[in-house]
């Protein structure tokens, strides 16, 4: 037996809670219900091939889901570090809603907190530095 959506395991998707997923597993759950109650072969057999519809759907775009979060995770985006009146250009190695990992050329003449300029995304966020090695630092967003 497979896991199906709307069960526990699917509440760690990040979309899984916006309205629309919310519908679709609700629909998901009312025919999941009438093919339980049913009692006749043939719609038993109807209601079971909608649940596995459904349940195809959902899972694709929960999956589709899941590859946008991890290509944002891991792509590497433009970024610009300013900070009094400065502009350091940085590579964003990942990215998460707490914080983020920077590449940069000196991780040395970073303050402790500064803004982070993502172009690509038309975004900007108050940042305050976790840690240094090398060429590379962590942030947090504030």
């Amino acid at each position: 037996m497979y896991a199906r959506a709307g069960d526990a395991a699917w509440g760690t998707i990040a979309m899984a809670d916006s309205g629309l997923w919310q519908e679709r597993r609700h629909r998901l759950a009312r025919y999941q219900a009438m093919e339980r109650e049913a009692t006749d072969p043939l719609a038993v057999g109807l209601m079971h091939d909608i649940v596995l519809e459904l349940e195809a759907d959902l899972n694709e775009q929960i999956d589709q889901e899941a590859q946008l979060i991890l290509m944002r995770d891991f792509a590497l985006e433009p970024g610009t570090i300013e900070f009094h009146g400065l502009a350091v250009s940085c590579l964003v190695r990942s990215l998460s809603r707490q914080g983020a990992s920077l590449d940069l050329a000196s991780a040395t003449v970073i303050p402790d907190r500064f803004t982070l300029a993502l172009p690509l995304e038309g975004v900007s966020y108050a940042c305050r530095l976790l840690w240094r090695k090398g060429m590379e630092i962590r942030v947090s967003f504030q």
